[in-house]
């Protein structure tokens, strides 16, 4: 067991008698102190040059110096050793001015015990210790301050830089994609025209060239949407309108854009749907061309004369639709499988010459299924073709909701469920261009689902705050959209949040958003009531959305304010 460490002590003093006394004291309390004697403060200075002490006690009356000046020397000489003052006098104000200059503690020649000064001194020891750690904390402290603000300003240099990077990168697509864009329509269309024979007539042979030109001025038309997604899905923006659609629609759309490939290469594309129409929610144009980039693979690397189908069914877990992209082609080695959705990747299909592209196609289309909360997987064998299998969700909101939860788990905050109604609606087509409006003005993060003709449920990623601010945005765009709609304004609409005590966690909201689908009560008929003007339209149970209680229903063009009402439940828009 190691010994205890000796606490070395130097003692100014220039009567020997008073040193002595000190001396004995500190031999009667403890064993551990050991010190030095000086009688001038000149000496003292040397020996704190020579030696490193644990503590000072020093009379505040030496020959070559006097008073608290002392101290404040002896402390400017070691800033980390602690100083006791030693005097004659039991001054009160004596002892605040060596506190002041520097000591840790005061003692009075007359009052020295053992017990008493070991104590004074231990303590002494302790506090300085402290007070050191504390100052070299604070030290550190600013050092860590002066680097975080370097840090900080360097950073802000390279994000300025980033910035201006990223900006003249996203400038330089989109120029090279409109660039490109312009030469492939002409080529695209002339080429068209030859290949119809518009001009003249052309013999097979020309027939079949044309066809290839078409086939490749897809191909990089293809390209430059691929640039341009994987560039909007980076920058964060991608517009999706995901709402209710036919998934037969969607897919003998696609037929219609790779036909004329399949007819140039004489694969034989077949449709089967072996349930009938299925309704999905999703947004129309990405799954168009999620399908189209599986379909025109498919052609790609089928020999020619091969098969490529589209089948759509019911998947077997009852929340999905599936969408199977099959092909007779020679299959893709299993290696490959594992990369063939990575970001510039393409599989090597086997005995299949390489393909034309960027590699971005796959990539996309994953992250675009991801985003309308479906998935996309892939199985193939050697010498048996392969299969592109895409699901897509039917429209059941309270799914749909936990889909997204599940998607956006890590930055997942409040959401607010709001009824949105087009009351005065004269035709389906009102109904209709009220509801692209709508989708085109949330965002990628909202869901928009239609419970009947004129009536709409919104899950909004905000809380009521948010809500309210959103509605106020709409309110400008609704005036702009009436003031260039074609054929009229559109009547106006009512807006209300669901409210469920105040509570806008997923998991509540998912519940409410289940409970107001499955309501099969509708409430009248309210094209008759008032929902513009300074009359207040009574939208349901109040909830205070925000604290000015504020309605918000739009009229052509306006929504309203009214601050005697509040935003509530409407059971009728439910």
């Amino acid at each position: 067991m190691l010994s205890p460490q000796p606490i070395r002590i130097l003692l100014l003093e220039d009567n020997s008698i008073d040193a002595e006394a000190v001396s004995r004291q500190l031999r009667k309390s403890s064993p551990l102190f050991q010190f030095t004697w000086a009688e001038t403060l000149a000496k003292a200075k040397a020996e704190l040059g020579a030696h490193q002490y644990d503590l000072i006690i020093a009379d505040l009356s030496v020959p070559d110096s006097s008073g608290t000046q002392t101290i404040s020397i002896l402390r400017e000489l070691c800033r980390q050793t602690p100083v006791i003052a030693l005097t004659g006098l039991d001054d009160e104000q004596v002892e605040q001015a060596a506190i002041k200059a520097g000591a840790q503690d005061y003692i009075v020649k007359g009052e020295l015990h053992g017990q008493a000064l070991a104590r004074t001194i231990l303590h002494a020891i302790h506090r300085q210790v402290a007070e050191n750690q504390t100052r070299n904390l604070v030290a550190e402290l600013r050092v860590s301050q002066r680097d975080l603000k370097e840090q900080k300003r360097l950073l802000l240099e390279k994000n300025e830089k980033l910035e201006k990077l990223y900006s003249t990168s996203q400038e330089i697509v989109d120029n090279v994609s409109h660039d490109l864009r312009t030469p492939l329509t002409v080529i695209k269309d002339y080429a068209a025209i030859i290949h119809d024979g518009l001009v003249g007539d052309i013999n097979p042979e020309q027939t079949q060239m044309l066809g290839k030109i078409l086939g490749r001025a897809d191909d990089l038309n293809g390209m430059v949407d691929d640039l341009l997604d994987k560039s909007k899905l980076e920058a964060g923006l991608l517009h999706l309108s995901r709402r209710t659609q036919s998934l037969d629609s969607i897919v003998q759309r696609v037929q219609m854009l790779v036909a004329n490939r399949a007819a140039s290469k004489q694969v034989t594309l077949r449709l089967i749907s072996e349930d009938g129409d299925i309704s999905v929610y999703c947004d129309a144009e990405k799954m168009t061309r999620v399908i189209t980039n599986l379909a025109t693979n498919a052609i790609k690397f089928v020999p020619q004369g091969g098969n490529v189908t589209l089948r759509t069914k019911r998947s077997t877990n009852g929340e999905d639709a599936v969408v199977e992209v099959v092909d007779d082609g020679a299959g893709i080695d299993a290696s490959e499988l594992t990369k063939i959705f990575g970001r510039f990747e393409q599989a090597s299909h086997h005995g299949a010459k390489q393909a034309s592209g960027v590699g971005l196609g796959l990539n996309i289309a994953q992250k675009l299924v991801a985003l309308n909360f479906g998935r996309i997987d892939v199985a193939s064998e050697i010498g048996n073709g392969t299969v592109f299998r895409l699901s897509i969700p039917l429209p059941n909101p309270a799914c749909i909701a936990g889909r997204m939860a599940e998607s956006w788990a890590s930055k997942m905050g409040p959401v607010s469920l709001v009824s949105l109604c087009l009351p005065e609606a004269k035709d389906q087509r009102q109904c209709d261009d009220f509801e692209r409006f709508i989708c085109g003005s949330f965002r990628a993060e909202d869901l928009l689902f239609r419970k009947s003709d004129n009536r709409w449920l919104l899950l909004f990623s905000g809380n009521r705050s948010d809500v309210s601010q959103w509605l106020q945005r709409t309110e400008s765009d609704f005036e702009q959209m009436n003031r260039n709609r074609p054929f009229g304004a559109l009547p106006g609409f009512t807006a209300s949040l669901l409210d469920d005590d105040g509570r806008d966690d997923i998991e509540t909201v998912k519940k409410l958003l289940q409970q107001e689908w499955d309501r099969e009560d509708e409430l009248k008929d309210v094209a008759d009531e008032r929902t513009f003007g300074s009359e207040e339209l009574t939208l349901g149970t109040p909830c205070d959305l925000v604290p000015t209680n504020v309605l918000l229903s739009g009229a052509p063009g306006m929504i309203k304010h009214n601050p005697v009402s509040r935003l509530g439940v409407n059971p009728g828009c439910a």
